[in-house]
């Protein structure tokens, strides 16, 4: 069942929340390890050597516990991001609906036609017209996303004769089909595909960057912690990948425990059923209109 746009926000808020956490859960952790700190310098039963040897020991105590949350919080983030990208994807990528078999039949023809016409006008300017006139008469607001999404996708095959005679207008005519499949691509796409297109991107970016700890965090935690934990902050997978004693249990996200999967199946079944249903009624429905028809017509 597809999320709605709200859903696939939530995913992004969520990921927000896990980056916005690192510096709180830092300062914490550096208020832990100071009180700890300062109870071993305090100590007047330790030598120099045992104090040296402590805070070495706290540290690495700290410097594991810390990545590890890391590893939680960094394993949280990107499952949220992944998740708003499939959702996103969803939208995006959603067939429209398509017009009546008529009306389709028409639209493919005439649009073969096109494609034909292009490939036989030796003017680019001419070529340029039909194209125009083409999707104005069958691509004129969101209610004809269907048509859009068809003609942006032979864009290519209408854009190539055009291309090849415009000689030396090239690029003229390429700036000009460029704003055409531009404004093709909105029309296909509906206010939710819209914002699902600009969350993909924004999951992306936030993905690539993979840094949940600011420079800031990670400068203050080097002096904490040292730099053989603090350095790992935004690669804790690198710092456990040979220690899988120390390593966290990976994240399951809540959608992908079996209980929710089986709950998913469950309801996708159900919706199933009922599309089936509804068609075998409108099939019944039809069938016996036509049987009343046929019947008036024998009287």
């Amino acid at each position: 069942m597809a999320k709605t746009i709200q859903q696939i926000r939530s995913h992004i808020d969520k990921a927000r929340i896990a980056e916005s956490l690192t510096a709180s859960e830092a300062l914490e952790r550096k208020r832990k390890v100071q009180a700890e700190m300062g109870e071993i310098m305090r100590n007047r039963e330790l030598s120099e050597i045992g104090r040296t040897k402590a805070v070495a020991a706290l540290k690495q105590k700290h410097g594991i516990e810390f990545l590890q949350d890391a590893y939680k919080l960094k394993q949280v983030y990107m499952e949220e991001l992944r998740k708003a990208k499939e959702g996103a994807d969803a939208i995006v990528y959603a067939k429209a609906k398509k017009p009546d078999a008529v009306k389709l039949e028409r639209f493919e023809d005439e649009l073969k036609a096109l494609k034909t016409e292009l490939m036989l006008t030796s003017r680019a300017e001419t070529a340029k017209q039909k194209v125009e006139a083409f999707i104005q008469k069958h691509v004129k607001s969101a209610d004809d996303r269907y048509f859009a999404f068809r003609v942006r996708d032979e864009f290519q095959q209408i854009a190539s004769p055009i291309l090849e005679s415009a000689g030396t207008e090239s690029a003229k005519y390429r700036a000009i089909l460029g704003d055409m499949f531009e404004r093709l691509d909105q029309i296909s796409l509906s206010d939710d595909a819209r914002e699902a297109r600009q969350i993909l991107d924004l999951a992306d970016s936030m993905i690539e960057r993979g840094s949940l700890f600011s420079g800031l965090v990670v400068e203050s935690m080097t002096e904490t912690l040292g730099r053989e934990y603090a350095s790992y902050l935004n690669k804790p997978e690198e710092f456990f990948a040979d220690k899988p004693d120390l390593k966290p249990d990976d994240y399951v996200h809540p959608e992908d425990t079996p209980q929710a999967k089986a709950a998913r199946a469950a309801e996708e079944q159900r919706e199933k059923e009922q599309r089936e249903f509804a068609e075998r009624w409108r099939s019944m429905t039809r069938t016996i209109e036509q049987l009343r028809a046929g019947s008036q017509a024998s009287e």
